[in-house]
C-alpha cells in the first residue's frame, strides 16, 4: 500500500479573498521575509531597492491599483487569484530549497514585483 501525504500549504485559500486582499497577504509576506534576511549580506541591489523607501512606495502605488480591481469582473479576478497562487507557491518553495534558501528568496522578491507589474498593466490595457 502506497501512502500519499499531502504537505500543508503555508497561506490560506485565496480564492475567497479580494484582489485587495491578496495584495496585502503578499505585502506582508514580503515585509516577512526581508526582515528574516540578513541586511549585511544582501547583494542584490534589485533587492536592496525594495528595502528603502523607494521600493515601499512602490508597493504602495501598486497596492492602490489591486484596491480598483476589486471591482473588476469575474474574469480579471480570476487572472489575479492565479497570479498571486503562483506567487505564494514560488514562495513556498523558495523558502524550503535548503542550501540556496537565500538565493531563492531573493530571486522570488524581485521576480514577485516585476510579474505583479507586468499583470497590473496587461489588466489595466484590457479592463480599463
Amino acid at each position: 500500500m502506497v501512502k500519499v501525504k499531502q504537505e500543508r500549504r503555508s497561506f490560506p485559500p485565496l480564492y475567497t479573498l479580494k484582489p485587495s486582499q491578496q495584495f496585502s497577504l503578499f505585502e506582508e509576506k514580503l515585509k516577512e521575509t526581508v526582515n528574516s534576511l540578513l541586511q549585511k549580506r544582501t547583494t542584490n541591489r534589485a533587492l536592496k531597492e525594495v528595502m528603502k523607501r523607494k521600493g515601499w512606495k512602490e508597493l504602495k502605488k501598486i497596492e492602490k491599483k489591486f484596491k480598483k480591481f476589486d471591482s473588476y469582473p469575474l474574469e480579471a479576478r480570476k487572472v489575479i487569484y492565479n497570479v498571486f497562487y503562483r506567487i505564494f507557491q514560488r514562495l513556498d518553495w523558495a523558502l524550503n530549497s535548503g542550501s540556496e534558501r537565500e538565493i531563492e528568496i531573493k530571486v522570488w522578491i524581485t521576480s514577485s514585483i516585476d510579474y505583479l507589474n507586468k499583470v497590473i498593466k496587461i489588466l489595466e490595457d484590457n479592463y480599463g
